[in-house]
């Protein structure tokens, strides 16, 4: 009978060999080559980064810092390269995103021991 650290093993490969992480790599490798674009993508996460710890600090929308990042976007999109590694990494954090929830609703029981009064 297999164990659960082959099963985790099992998921690890297949997440691995999934079209979504295959063309987050093809992307990924594609940004890399090109260091306008790499640029563009990493100005753009870490703004989206710090807007994203903004609200996770309790802070009220900056429209200033909103407003640029959309504008960074909109620029980041007119670039072919940077606009598909986006895509491609969004589509492989969704996927990571559900598989998450997979695995924390199945144990989510367990887990609410804190939040019961």
């Amino acid at each position: 009978m297999m164990n659960i650290h082959d099963k985790a093993h099992d998921l690890a490969r297949s997440l691995q060999q999934s079209p979504e992480y295959q063309a987050f790599l093809t992307e990924k490798r594609k940004v890399e080559a090109d260091s306008q674009a790499k640029k563009m993508v990493k100005d753009f996460l870490v703004k989206k980064l710090e807007i994203e710890y903004d609200a996770m600090a309790g802070k009220a929308d900056d429209k200033a810092k909103l407003e640029n990042l959309q504008r960074m976007f909109d620029v980041l999109s007119a670039n072919a390269t940077a606009r598909d590694f986006l895509h491609a990494q969004m589509r492989f954090q969704q996927l990571m995103g559900d598989v998450y929830k997979i695995i924390g609703d199945s144990v989510a029981e367990g887990l609410d021991f804190l939040a019961k009064e």
